[in-house]
């Protein structure tokens, strides 16, 4: 019989992704027999996995709500006698603190800063809560018995704080071999041809919604250039219902389409319909250590990529070579936008570029050495 993995999980419910949770998960399932626990009595369709059990532990919200979904969710664990538990969250670090002898990895995705934001204005108590529970998580991390960072960035952090290289192994989100598929199709390099831009991923304001749209003003009205078009994808209805109205503002209906959330797995598709895709984050603290699984997707698709200048995407993408950097404002993609037009036939050889580094980040090269850092969590607390 197969050893016993138990999976805990930690979704929030504005979640933009789930796509590099499903990878580790449909590998786990095929080396152990898998428990998920997660927080939401109803969990995403697209990480129901047949081989898998799920073990709902309801989270009441808040911070004493997650402290009490942790505290559970290592009683499950430690009940259950689990041969190895995967914690597939960095939010999810102080369970490692609860698991005795219990032998456990940890999926490091998201700083906590970005998980436990710090209050703003006069707030000195909520400030210093806040400050401890940051603490609470990077501790919990130095206690893992094998730690995962999905990024360079995040590993330097870590080991910043005081967390044991000889324990840390950086991992990469891993995108599915389908994305190479968009790769395969190929891009008009006719001067006439319409330049076809995408993005995917959450849809908002922290996340360039109103720079992409107010920078797709300035090229068709401060320019000759008006083939182009630019689609939207992954908008809630909330934002749906507002990129419509930016768009009629601008008068954007011929140039610029918004769809809404679909399924990860189908993003490849509107990513073969691009000749480019964009990249763009504000640039903040956590953002200074999350890397976007749309960049890798993006790479892997054969796509140049218009990033925005911030270390987690200048450190994925060579400009001039995989995509354009540009200044988080609209003039400096509307900038980016036009030096891709302007070297429109070197289009090709950007996509080649783009699918050549993306290469490394294909789910199928990363599955081995994943499951190889769960077995070795495993060695670890045997010793």
């Amino acid at each position: 019989m197969k050893q016993h993995c138990i999976v805990i999980t930690c979704f929030d419910e504005n979640q933009p992704g789930y796509m590099d949770f499903l990878y580790r998960m449909r590998a786990l399932s095929k080396a152990y027999r898998l428990t998920v626990i997660s927080q939401q009595a109803v969990i995403q369709e697209e990480l129901l996995i047949q081989q898998a059990q799920y073990h709902c532990i309801p989270h009441r919200g808040g911070k004493l709500g997650w402290l009490n979904y942790l505290w559970k969710s290592a009683a499950y664990a430690r009940q259950a006698k689990a041969d190895v538990v995967v914690l597939l969250h960095s939010a999810l670090a102080p369970v490692t603190l609860l698991l005795g002898n219990m032998p456990h990895c940890l999926y490091w995705n998201e700083h906590p800063t970005n998980l436990m934001h710090m209050p703003t204005g006069l707030a000195p108590i909520r400030q210093s809560f806040t400050w401890l529970l940051q603490q609470l998580i990077f501790f919990g991390a130095k206690q893992a018995s094998v730690i995962l960072p999905i990024g360079e960035d995040h590993q330097a952090d870590l080991l910043a704080h005081g967390v044991s290289a000889e324990k840390m192994e950086l991992q990469y989100m891993g995108v599915a071999d389908h994305f190479a598929r968009a790769s395969q199709q190929p891009i008009s390099d006719d001067e006439a041809a319409t330049l076809k831009l995408v993005y995917t991923g959450t849809v908002s304001a922290a996340r360039g919604r109103d720079v992409m749209l107010e920078a797709m003003h300035l090229v068709i009205t401060n320019s000759l250039f008006h083939k182009i078009h630019l689609r939207i994808v992954g908008a809630s209805e909330q934002e749906l219902a507002y990129c419509q109205q930016k768009i009629e503002q601008l008068n954007l209906q011929d140039h610029v389409e918004v769809i809404g959330r679909i399924p990860g797995d189908e993003v490849y598709q509107y990513l073969q319909m691009a000749d480019a895709a964009i990249c763009i984050w504000q640039p903040n603290t956590w953002n200074m250590f999350n890397p976007p699984t749309k960049l890798f997707e993006y790479l892997v698709a054969g796509l140049p990529v218009l990033a925005s200048n911030i270390r987690t995407h200048t450190r994925y993408i060579e400009h001039g070579e995989t995509g354009y950097i540009f200044d988080y404002h609209a003039q400096g993609l509307a900038d980016a936008i036009q030096t891709l037009n302007q070297n429109k036939e070197r289009l090709p050889t950007l996509k080649a570029q783009a699918r050549h580094a993306g290469q490394r980040y294909v789910w199928s090269k990363l599955e081995a050495p994943f499951i190889a850092s769960v077995k070795r969590a495993q060695r670890h607390a045997a010793i």
